[in-house]
C-alpha cells in the first residue's frame, strides 16, 4: 500500500502539467486507405489532455461505418481529418449537423442559379408569394433563410470524394482534355472531382434548423416550388443581413400608374358662403 501510495503520488507530480486524463479512439492494428472501418479495428484508450490532437474521435460509434482519407496505423489517434464516408459514398444522416434537418426542393434553372449550386454551397432561400386583401392582390419578396448548407444536388452529396484511379489511365484522361481544351476540368476556383458534377439536377438538399424546415414546407404547400429562390452566396460570407419585405410600391416608386392608382383623392372643401347675413353666414340657426 505504501509502495502503492507513493507510486500515484510521483505519478500525479510529474504529470500536473499535462493535464488529465481524457478517452480517446486509436486503431487497434494498420488501416488502410479508403478502409471502411468495423468495431474489431477501433478501441478506446486514455492519454493527457495535453497529447490527445485536434479533431480526436472520443467514441467507437463516431467512426464505425466510415472510411479513411489516408492510412492509420496502431495505436495512432483516429481524427475527423482523416475519414471519409462509406468509401466515398456519404451517408447523408452523418452530414446534418446535430439538431438539424435535412429538407428536399425543386429547383429550375431560374430559381437555382441556372443550376450551377454545388454541394457544399451556401445559399438564402426566398419567397415570392401573392395573395388577396380587400380584392386587392398583394406581392412581396422575403428572404426566410440565410446561409444555409447545401448538402446535395440530386444525388450528388456533399464531402463525397472521388475512387481511386489508376494514374495511367488518369493522365489519358487528362491529355484528352488538354487536347479538346476544356476548361472545365482544371483552372477553376472550385475544386472539381474525376468526375464533372452535373448540372442536370432537379432538386436540392438544404440543411435547416426544425424551425425553418416548418416555414420552407408551409410555403411550398400553399405557394407552390415555383415561389421559392436560391440566391447563392459566398462561402465566406456567412453573416446574416436584415433584408425587409419588398412590396411592389417599393419596387416601382410613388410616380408609378400603379402607385397613383391607389392613392385617394383630397376631400372635398366645402366652397365659402358667397354672401353673409347677420348671422356671419352660419346657416346652423337657420330653420
Amino acid at each position: 500500500m505504501l509502495i502503492s501510495a507513493y507510486v500515484s503520488v510521483k505519478r500525479a507530480e510529474l504529470t500536473a502539467d499535462f493535464g488529465e486524463e481524457v478517452s480517446v479512439v486509436v486503431a487497434t492494428a494498420n488501416i488502410g486507405e479508403y478502409a471502411t472501418i468495423t468495431p474489431d479495428m477501433v478501441r478506446t484508450t486514455t492519454v493527457f489532455k495535453k497529447y490527445r490532437q485536434p479533431s480526436t474521435v472520443t467514441s467507437v460509434l463516431d467512426v464505425v461505418g466510415k472510411s479513411t482519407y489516408v492510412p492509420i496505423y496502431a495505436d495512432e489517434q483516429i481524427t475527423l481529418t482523416k475519414l471519409i464516408q462509406q468509401d466515398g459514398q456519404p451517408v447523408l444522416d452523418r452530414l446534418v449537423e446535430q439538431k438539424n434537418r435535412a429538407v428536399t426542393l425543386l429547383v429550375a434553372p431560374h430559381t437555382g442559379v441556372g443550376r450551377l449550386i454545388r454541394p457544399g454551397n451556401r445559399v438564402d432561400v426566398m419567397v415570392v408569394p401573392s395573395y388577396e386583401v380587400k380584392s386587392e392582390t398583394i406581392y412581396e419578396v422575403k428572404t426566410v433563410v440565410q446561409n444555409a448548407l447545401v448538402l446535395a444536388t440530386g444525388r450528388n452529396i456533399y464531402n463525397q470524394v472521388p475512387s481511386r484511379i489508376d494514374r495511367e489511365v488518369l493522365g489519358y484522361i487528362k491529355s484528352e482534355f488538354d487536347a479538346r481544351r476544356r476548361k472545365d476540368y482544371y483552372g477553376r476556383s472550385e475544386n472539381l472531382s474525376t468526375t464533372r458534377p452535373t448540372d442536370a439536377y432537379s432538386h436540392i438538399t438544404l440543411q435547416l434548423n426544425p424551425d425553418d424546415t416548418e416555414k420552407i414546407l408551409y410555403l411550398v404547400n400553399n405557394y407552390g416550388d415555383r415561389a421559392l429562390y436560391f440566391t447563392l452566396r459566398n462561402s465566406a460570407d456567412s453573416a446574416p443581413v436584415n433584408v425587409k419585405t419588398t412590396l411592389l410600391d417599393d419596387v416601382l416608386g410613388p410616380d408609378s400608374d400603379y402607385a397613383k392608382s391607389k392613392r385617394k383623392s383630397p376631400p372635398i372643401v366645402r366652397p365659402p358662403p358667397r354672401f353673409y347675413d347677420a348671422i356671419g353666414g352660419d346657416l346652423k340657426g337657420i330653420r
